[in-house]
């Protein structure tokens, strides 16, 4: 990309920040033919037993059990490049037993097509599968009784990048004690992955003067990562 080039994507980013907060990007008629066949190849998974969905739903391994309607395994693409880990499930999510299906999950669709991404080409899950009562942020010993299961669902499918939504998903894997201001807007290791931390949807909705652009920052990260790992055409 030459140096016009670039200054023609900049600015073109930036009226697509001022216009709507996130930029949205709709693919042409060739490149949909290719993200059909892509779609097709992904519907077939390297190797995630779905069993785990079954101990998942099962579980009372902690006191979240007591009160769920439904446990939330996680969704989308189990052959997917990029793991979206967010805190837990709310009230829709329970109910329904899918992760991210509120107002919060209707934003995360929009940054994914900030981005060129689909829900699902993507994994999306939690670090808890049983929502806490009223939504309350999990504790440590309801992290741990889970963060086996999602371990596993990181192992199996193999992503090539971590992203974290809201502080409890970054310090469970990174096991940090550090706030979430301090540890996005670079890129960390779990098991040799690069780990993004932006953000929870939820948080951009309650304050989104305050989060809107950082998050915005954190996508663009997110984007040229993976944008580097593919082959280029």
């Amino acid at each position: 990309m030459d140096t016009e080039e670039r200054f023609q994507e900049l600015l073109q980013d930036a009226i697509d920040y001022v216009k709507t907060g996130f930029r949205t990007h709709r693919p042409h008629k060739a490149e949909k033919g290719e993200q059909e066949k892509e779609h097709a190849l992904q519907e077939e998974s390297r190797g995630y037993d779905p069993g785990i969905d079954e101990r998942i739903r099962s579980c009372r391994s902690c006191r979240l059990h007591e009160k769920r309607k439904n446990a939330v395994p996680g969704t989308g693409n189990t052959d997917a490049d990029i793991v979206f880990i967010g805190e837990g499930p709310g009230e829709q999510e329970d109910i329904q037993g899918l992760p991210f299906v509120g107002k919060a999950g209707q934003l995360l669709t929009k940054m994914l097509a900030a981005i060129e991404l689909k829900r699902e080409e993507v994994y999306i899950t939690n670090v808890v599968k049983c929502r806490p009562p009223g939504n309350r942020a999990p504790l440590p010993d309801e992290e741990e009784a889970c963060f086996p299961y999602l371990e596993q669902q990181i192992r199996m499918i193999g992503p090539r990048i971590i992203v974290c939504l809201g502080a409890p998903a970054i310090k469970t894997i990174l096991k940090s004690n550090l706030g979430i201001t301090k540890l996005r807007g670079q890129i960390h290791r779990f098991n040799e992955v690069p780990v993004i931390a932006t953000y929870h949807p939820a948080a951009v909705l309650r304050f989104p003067e305050l989060y809107k652009r950082d998050v915005w920052n954190d996508l663009k990260l997110l984007r040229e990562l993976y944008r580097d790992m593919r082959p280029s055409s």
